[in-house]
């Protein structure tokens, strides 16, 4: 990609993108070592299942060096968004260790009785009890929160359910509406606007998803790249109303 000089800050998803679960997609370690000697870079993920220390250990696993605060993960910017909205929020969380670590660490409440927020994200772990507290939670006046909307998951074995797939039900259940915190929220794009300190023309984000990544980069001004070793394909492209600036085979 000729342009890519011209870039200040380049803002990478993972899932689909670095890697396919266990599974580290061939040369990205190198290309992102590459960028990092000259430019900013940012890991941006909707998956909430880590908590941003755990990425850094995950990607020094695969050899890609990088610190927290150069992490930005759904889980992370749901913690900052109710910590800044809602002080005094008592969260019922479906989430993973990851999700509830980040609000912790951002010193909010996580609980089972009395919650007035309701934060639903990716749960490997999800069963009718825990969909049941957060619907009655709901009714009875909790705000409900979505970390993200994805309804798959790329990992080596294929695709598998995503958050989306777990909000879809809470959603139906209760008829409402969440906030969506993660891709293509502006919520997660003004936290990275915010840590790039550049012009977002100046920032190229990369992905596999037009609905996400790609939509987040063009509503918050951003160059967008996609990706075709993860989610979407160039037949999505090509059916999309949601256009890439570029189009790579892989990063």
């Amino acid at each position: 990609m000729g342009d890519e000089k011209k870039f200040k800050c380049f803002v990478i998803d993972l899932d689909g993108v670095v890697y396919k679960g266990r599974e580290l997609i061939p040369g990205v370690d190198r290309k992102i070592a590459s960028l990092q000697r000259r430019a900013k870079v940012f890991f941006l993920t909707n998956n909430s299942t880590r908590s941003r220390m755990q990425y850094v250990e995950k990607l020094r696993d695969f050899g890609i060096y990088t610190t927290e605060d150069d992490i930005v993960t759904s889980g992370y910017a749901a913690a900052k968004y109710i910590t800044e909205k809602y002080p005094r929020g008592k969260v019922y969380v479906i989430g993973e260790d990851g999700l509830k670590k980040e609000l912790e660490w951002h010193g909010v409440q996580v609980c089972w009785r009395d919650c007035n927020i309701v934060l639903v994200g990716l749960d490997r772990n999800i069963n009718y009890m825990k969909l049941s507290l957060a619907l009655n939670f709901i009714l009875r006046g909790a705000k409900f929160i979505a970390t993200n909307t994805d309804n798959t998951l790329v990992t080596e074995k294929g695709l598998m359910p995503g958050a989306g797939a777990i909000v879809s039900a809470v959603r139906m259940a209760s008829r409402k509406e969440p906030t969506i915190i993660g891709k293509p929220s502006e919520i997660i794009g003004d936290i990275i606007l915010e840590k790039a300190g550049v012009d977002p023309q100046e920032i190229l984000v990369i992905g596999d998803r037009l609905e996400t990544d790609i939509a987040m980069g063009k509503r918050c001004g951003m160059k967008t790249a996609l990706v075709l070793t993860g989610y979407a394909t160039t037949e999505d492209v090509k059916q999309s109303s949601i256009k890439p600036d570029f189009v790579l085979e892989q990063l």
